[in-house]
């Protein structure tokens, strides 16, 4: 079963992306998600397991987890947008 720390630390990171520029923070997090898909996929077609937090996962409930996240960066997206529009608008 693997669990690879530096997704724990790109997740923080995209946090702080997050901070700085909500729009990029938006996308740095379709990035992860989508580093995470790959390299989970690539795991499961090794044969190997993922853990997340010591519970070992199916592919199936890895791919799950993975599509729940692509709605959270989507709502964040949306959000960042939002944030984009009223600043541009208030600042014209």
């Amino acid at each position: 079963m693997i669990f690879n720390p530096i997704i724990v630390v790109a997740i923080i990171g995209q946090r702080f992306i997050s901070k700085a520029s909500p729009m990029a923070g938006a996308i740095a997090g379709y990035a992860i998600t989508t580093g995470i898909l790959l390299w989970g996929c690539s795991l499961y077609s090794e044969g190997l397991q993922i853990g997340f937090f010591g519970i070992p996962l199916s592919q199936s409930a890895f791919l799950v987890l993975c599509l729940v996240w692509y709605c959270f960066d989507t709502r964040e997206l949306v959000a960042a947008r939002a944030i984009s529009r009223n600043s541009s608008h208030t600042s014209g």
